[in-house]
C-alpha cells in the first residue's frame, strides 16, 4: 500500500507526474480556494474574446456558480483556455468545472460549427489549491495579468474578453442573458448573475485597502510580463488582433510537456506553509491508499481520510471528519 501511494505522486506533494497512467487522489476541503486553468484541445481559439462567447462564458459561469454556491473571485478568459478563482463553501468543486465543462462545450462545438470533435483537452483540467492569503493574492493577480504575459495586450486592462480589474472584486457583478443560439430550455434560468466576490483573507479590512494589496500585486506581475514578453522578442497582438484571429487556428508557440501539474501553492516566501501542505498531501495520499487497497480487497467498513469525496460521493464509502 505504501509503495501505490508513492505512485500516486512522484512529486512529493507538489503535484501529478502527467506521464504517470493514474491520477493522484485530491485533497478536497470545505471551503478551500482554488485557481484553476482548463485548456482547449489543441490549443486552437475556440474562446476567441468576441461578443457571443464572452456572453456564452459569463452566462454558464454565473449558471454553474449559483447551481453549486461557489464563490468567484475573478475569471479571465483567454482565446485558448480559461482562468478562475473561486472558492468552493461544499467539497462540490469537480461537480462544478463538470458542469461548466459540458455547458460550454456543448454550446462552443455549435457557435464554432465543431460538433465532431472534443473542446476541452482531456486530462489538462489544473486544480491548484490555495493555502495562503499570498497564494490567493497572487493567484488572482496571475488571471488579471495573463493576457499580458501571453503577448496578447500591453495592459491587462486592454484584454477585450471577459477578466476583471483589481477593484472589481466586492463590486463587479457578472450578469449575461442566456444565449439564444443553443440554451433554449425552459428549464435553463433567463439570466445568470454572480458577483466577484472578494476572497475570504481580504474581507475583514476596508475595501480600498483590499483593492491595493490586490491592485499592488498586478502592478508588480504586469512589470514581470512585460519584461518577460520584451526578452523573448514578441510583438503584442493588441485589442484588434485577438478578436480578428480565426478560432480554427492553433497556438504555435514553444510549450513544454510532461510537465509535473501542481496540487497546491502557497505564495512566494511561504516556506513553511508550502512543507506543511505537501506533507498533508502526502499523509492524506499514503491513508487513501491504504484504505481504497482495503476496499478493494473487500472491507467496505474501512474509513477513508478526510478530504476524500469520490468515494464518499459514487460508492458510499465512510470518510473521517477534519479535526
Amino acid at each position: 500500500a505504501r509503495k501505490y501511494a508513492e505512485s500516486l505522486g512522484r512529486d512529493h506533494g507538489m503535484g501529478v507526474d502527467t506521464r504517470s497512467r493514474m491520477t493522484a487522489p485530491r485533497l478536497i476541503r470545505p471551503h478551500a480556494t482554488y485557481a484553476i486553468m482548463r485548456r482547449v484541445e489543441g490549443r486552437r481559439f475556440f474562446l476567441r474574446p468576441d461578443k457571443t462567447l464572452t456572453a456564452l462564458f459569463t452566462w454558464c459561469l454565473a449558471v454553474a456558480a449559483e447551481q453549486f454556491g461557489i464563490e468567484v473571485h475573478v475569471a479571465t478568459v483567454m482565446s485558448t483556455h480559461f482562468h478562475l478563482v473561486v472558492t468552493v463553501p461544499g467539497e462540490n468543486v469537480s461537480d462544478f468545472m463538470q458542469a461548466l465543462d459540458v455547458r460550454l462545450a456543448r454550446a462552443i462545438q455549435v457557435l464554432r460549427r465543431y460538433v465532431r470533435g472534443v473542446v476541452w483537452e482531456p486530462g489538462k483540467l489544473n486544480l491548484v489549491e490555495l493555502h495562503t492569503p499570498e497564494a490567493i493574492v497572487e493567484a488572482i493577480a496571475y488571471a488579471i495579468v495573463n493576457p499580458v504575459a501571453c503577448g496578447a495586450v500591453y495592459s491587462a486592462s486592454d484584454w477585450p474578453g471577459l477578466t476583471a480589474k483589481a477593484t472589481d472584486l466586492g463590486v463587479r457583478v457578472l450578469t449575461e442573458k442566456r444565449p439564444d443560439f443553443y440554451f433554449r430550455s425552459e428549464t435553463s434560468p433567463d439570466v445568470g448573475s454572480t458577483p466577484l466576490v472578494l476572497p475570504a483573507c481580504l474581507r475583514d479590512m476596508p475595501l480600498e485597502q483590499a483593492h491595493a494589496i490586490l491592485q499592488s500585486e498586478v502592478d508588480r506581475q504586469e512589470a514581470e510580463a512585460r519584461a518577460f514578453v520584451k526578452d523573448q522578442g514578441w510583438s503584442v497582438m493588441g485589442r484588434v488582433a485577438v478578436q480578428s484571429v480565426s478560432p480554427y487556428k492553433c497556438a504555435k508557440s514553444w510549450e513544454e510537456i510532461g510537465m509535473l501539474v501542481p496540487h497546491i501553492a502557497a505564495g512566494r516566501g511561504q516556506k513553511e506553509a508550502r512543507i506543511a501542505a505537501i506533507e498533508e498531501l502526502k499523509e492524506f495520499r499514503l491513508a487513501y491508499a491504504e484504505a481504497y487497497l482495503r476496499w478493494r480487497l473487500g472491507n467496505h467498513d474501512v474509513v477513508f481520510p478526510a478530504g476524500t469525496y469520490a468515494m464518499r460521493k459514487y460508492h458510499g464509502a465512510s470518510v473521517a471528519p477534519f479535526a
